[in-house]
This record gives structure tokens, C-alpha cells and sequence, in this order.
């Protein structure tokens, strides 16, 4: 009996400790992937569609993933380019994940528009794809173009702002409501 029960702590002991080996070596696998790969304070980046320039993009800070084709971006202050070189639209917001290979860039908290016209658009997410020019979201917006303000949940837009589509509950004040029907 005494030996029954010095076997059945031995094997306890046993498959504890290969337990803990196990586990570690999974959790120094895990924070690996964690890792990023880079940190910079105070950078920019550039996008490009092939050669041309789309955007840049400042941050407080920048964390890369490269294996993830992911940077973490905090504090955004973003430049946005038409096909000449010229700012037709500027975007800030609290932080954002941008992924360069696909050319896209989702932006979250206090997210602000404004285009070269002044137009603005107030939201709390957006993501925009530099490949089709455009900027989408699900959250409540608030665009003020002029006198005019429309309100409504999500949106498609082209980043200047000047054709866009609120998807549900729009509402808003037009101060001159001819000047939809010249489209």
C-alpha cells in the first residue's frame, strides 16, 4: 500500500512538472508573436500605390508587426493626396492599425475629416482603402459642409467628401436643398 501510494505521487509529480515545462514553452511561443517588431516615437510613414504618393501618416507612435503586416498607430495625424501631389483631405484620431501591404487604415476614437473645401466629418471609427479612395464606416457621423449638417449611422464616401452616401437615419438641416438636384 505504501508503495501504491509513493507511485501514484511520483507519477503526479512527474506529469505537474512536464505540465509546467509544456506551458512554459507555449507561453515564451505566444509572447513571441507578441512581440512587435518595431516601436517608434514621433515618425511618419508613407503609402504609396505603386509609385505614387497617397498618404502620410504621423503618430506619436508607431508599433510594427511585420509577420502580421500590422503597425499600431497612437495619436494620428494624417495627409491625404490626390493624383498631383496636393492635400485634398486631413484625418486625425486617437490611434489606428494600418496595414501598408493592402493599403488599408482603420482609424478609432475622435476620428475628424476635413477636406480641402472644409467640409467636415466627426465620427468615432472609420477605415479607409488607399486603392479605391474611399472611407467607410458603421459608427453615428456628423458631416458640416457650409451651413449644412447631416447626421446619420455609417457611411461610404470618397475621401474628399464630395459624394457620399449616410447608410440609416440620416437627418440634417440643408440651407439650400436645390442644390441636390444639380447632380
Amino acid at each position: 500500500k505504501y508503495i501504491f501510494v509513493v507511485a501514484v505521487i511520483a507519477l503526479l509529480v512527474t506529469g505537474c512538472s512536464a505540465d509546467k515545462t509544456n506551458t512554459s514553452n507555449l507561453s515564451g511561443a505566444n509572447d513571441s508573436l507578441a512581440r512587435p517588431d518595431s516601436e517608434v516615437s514621433g515618425a511618419r510613414i508613407q503609402l504609396f500605390n505603386k509609385v505614387r504618393l497617397t498618404s502620410e501618416i504621423y503618430a506619436d507612435k508607431f508599433v510594427t508587426y511585420e509577420e502580421q503586416d500590422s503597425t499600431a498607430a497612437y495619436e494620428l495625424d494624417i495627409d491625404i493626396y490626390d493624383s498631383t501631389g496636393t492635400v485634398t483631405t486631413q484625418v486625425v484620431g486617437d490611434s489606428g492599425f494600418i496595414r501598408e501591404n493592402e493599403g488599408l487604415l482603420n482609424i478609432f476614437g475622435n476620428v475628424v475629416v476635413v477636406t480641402d473645401d472644409s467640409t467636415r466629418l466627426e465620427t468615432e471609427y472609420l477605415w479607409w482603402d488607399s486603392n479605391t479612395d474611399r472611407i467607410k464606416t458603421d459608427a453615428f457621423v456628423h458631416i458640416t459642409r457650409g451651413k449644412d449638417v447631416i447626421t446619420g449611422w455609417g457611411l461610404d464616401a470618397e475621401t474628399r467628401l464630395k459624394d457620399f452616401r449616410i447608410l440609416s437615419q440620416v437627418s440634417g438641416t440643408i440651407t439650400d436643398p436645390e442644390k441636390l438636384q444639380e447632380k
